[in-house]
């Protein structure tokens, strides 16, 4: 929610870095299921059953001969077929192991082809011996699937599977070419057959579908590399053809404007928290319920749909909207998180089987509290404050919209602090320079004896009743020691009339782990913490917005998938912080 970037503590760190030490930090942990959408017993069975009949076909094909002619069923079939069933067993039996990890993840697009592939493994066996276990076995697969069929709901991406097939057809069609090609023009010596044109596509096709050509022999080693590329050339097609059909829904940003303006009407009503503000924004796409009463606000960055905070909406609606959420998820083959999640709902979230990390905690400022009592009886606030004023030091506040004169006088206070180390800008949960969205909060400065910025906050609204908080936070290279805490007295004390709460953002880390009946992975983040004191001070973070005297509220990471989705999600969350 907050930019930070205070001169007189430890340079705090952002959300950005946290994301990173999260990952980190969860790496040592034990992996657990994914959810338990995708480990129902149905789907493992599904799943297990087509991995052991593309066994298989694998080992029926490499453990017994072809006999020279059809037998029983095959023997009404053209021998050309026949001869090609034992290479067709081969590629299904491939194709079916391939397939159980995507059936394992629910793929509708893997149900599909997993019963198409089952048929054709039963009808590839024809004429073989055994008919009972060899064509039995993929007819049994095939029954499971049509049983548990409603399991697998994931989609696939449309466009990526109209591409995927697309690519297929070109890259076939472009290895038939080259095939044809490259048989034409092949000497007499290479095969000891001249090709004419014909004749070329014809043994290109036969090589690319695994038929094969019994009275082809290559007698020259360019002869051998330019079978093993042919084959090479349409292996590459139905690989990019396959992994394109299992792709996640890839993120499409559609949010019409009608739906942003309902999610400020139900954040009005329901809205709790300073991160509200930025579910507005248009990085954002949005989740209704079928009543339109509750949403969510989210982007998805691999595969992971981070939402913003907790679901908006009535508390009662949340847990049966929750469990359409996460279906909607799984349909699409996305991950849940949620970023900075209060603790209101944890118990909600618990219930839908998610996990949730401490992540660190919020300062709140009562300022009533802060005026009649922490500023009151601080002597170093109090001569901070004296010291600014005397030396000609100001502060003024200016509320939207703003002239074209100081907006131009903020960005180079921002343009300078950007070349601070590590200063950039970010995203998500955080705002940026933007002269239109500047245009539309009020802006607090921090002015020198002649008039000049020297630093400045905006300041923007917390649905949460009788609280505002602040957004970017920037000053100049040359801007004296302690100008940002004479920045956030003046703040504070200038609000106490109209608000009741000042929101001074999260302290990464503080309270994690800490307890001793803390959970294990918290424990793994406290450690991580310490560690890396020695570069980044989060206990400083914490230091410096305590000598305010705030109210510390607990934020929590909401998870799927154990340590391998807390890591998925915080990957996820530091890619969707850099913008």
């Amino acid at each position: 929610m907050v930019e930070h970037s205070l001169d007189s503590a430890p340079s705090p760190i952002e959300s950005y870095d946290l994301a990173r030490a999260v990952a980190n930090a969860t790496k040592t942990g034990l992996a657990r299921r994914l959810s338990t959408g995708r480990s129902e017993w149905p789907v493992w069975l599904v799943a297990g059953a087509t991995l052991a009949n593309g066994l298989l076909s694998v080992i029926y094909v490499m453990a017994t001969r072809h006999a020279d002619r059809p037998q029983m069923l095959g023997a009404p079939l053209p021998f050309g077929i026949y001869r090609w069933s034992r290479s067709l067993t081969l590629v299904f039996g491939f194709v079916l192991i391939y397939l159980s990890w995507q059936l394992l993840q629910r793929r509708r697009a893997a149900w599909w082809l997993a019963a198409a592939g089952a048929l054709a493994a039963a009808l590839a066996h024809l004429g073989h011996g055994h008919l009972w276990l060899t064509a039995g076995a993929p007819l049994a697969l095939l029954g499971l699937l049509l049983i548990y069929r409603r399991r697998f709901t994931v989609h696939s991406e449309p466009r990526s599977i109209a591409q995927g097939i697309g690519l297929m057809v070109a890259s076939l069609t472009l290895a038939l070419a080259y095939g044809a090609l490259g048989f034409w023009l092949l000497d007499k010596r290479d095969f000891g057959i001249e090709f004419n044109v014909a004749d070329s596509l014809l043994r290109t096709a036969r090589e690319l579908t695994l038929i094969g050509n019994a009275d082809l022999t290559a007698h020259t080693r360019h002869a051998r590399w330019f079978l093993d590329s042919l084959h090479l050339i349409g292996l590459t097609a139905l690989v990019f053809g396959f992994y394109s059909l299992f792709r996640p829904v890839a993120y499409r940003l559609r949010t019409l404007p009608h739906q942003r303006q309902h999610v400020r009407h139900l954040l009005e009503q329901y809205g709790g928290s300073p991160e509200d503000y930025f579910k507005l924004w248009p990085d954002k796409s949005y989740y209704f319920s079928q009543n339109q009463q509750c949403a969510v606000a989210y982007r998805t960055v691999w595969s992971v749909a981070l939402g913003l905070g907790d679901p908006v909406g009535p508390e009662a609606e949340l847990p049966e909207f929750l469990r359409s959420w996460i279906q909607f998820t799984h349909d699409n083959g996305w991950n849940i998180a949620f970023h900075q999640a209060l603790p209101d709902y944890l118990s909600i979230y618990r219930d839908a089987g998610l996990d949730c990390l401490k992540i660190g905690e919020e300062a709140v400022v009562d300022l009533q509290v802060f005026a009649n009592e922490t500023f009151a009886t601080s002597k170093h606030m109090r001569k901070l404050r004296n010291r600014f004023l005397r030396e000609g030091f100001s502060t003024t506040q200016h509320e939207p919209p703003h002239s074209a004169a100081l907006l131009e006088e903020a960005q180079s206070v921002s343009d300078e602090w950007l070349t601070l180390p590590g200063h950039q800008e970010r995203g998500f949960s955080l705002g940026d320079f933007n002269r239109a969205y500047l245009n539309e909060t009020p802006l607090v400065a921090v002015r020198d004896h002649d008039g000049r910025m020297i630093a400045f906050v905006n300041v923007i609204p917390s649905f949460r009743p009788g609280e505002t908080t602040f957004d970017l936070m920037r000053h100049r290279l040359e801007a004296p020691n302690g100008t940002m805490d004479f920045l956030f007295i003046e703040l504070m004390l200038g609000l106490q009339d109209r608000y009741q709460r000042f929101n001074m953002g999260m302290a990464p880390f503080a309270g994690v782990g800490e307890e001793p009946d803390a959970p294990l992975h918290e424990r793994a983040a406290h450690e991580l913490s310490e560690q890396m004191g020695r570069w980044v001070s989060y206990k400083g973070v914490r230091a410096y917005k305590s000598k305010f005297d705030p109210i510390w509220e607990d934020r929590f990471m909401v998870y799927q998938g154990g340590t391998v989705g807390l890591v998925r999600a915080a990957m996820a969350l530091t890619r969707a912080l850099e913008g």
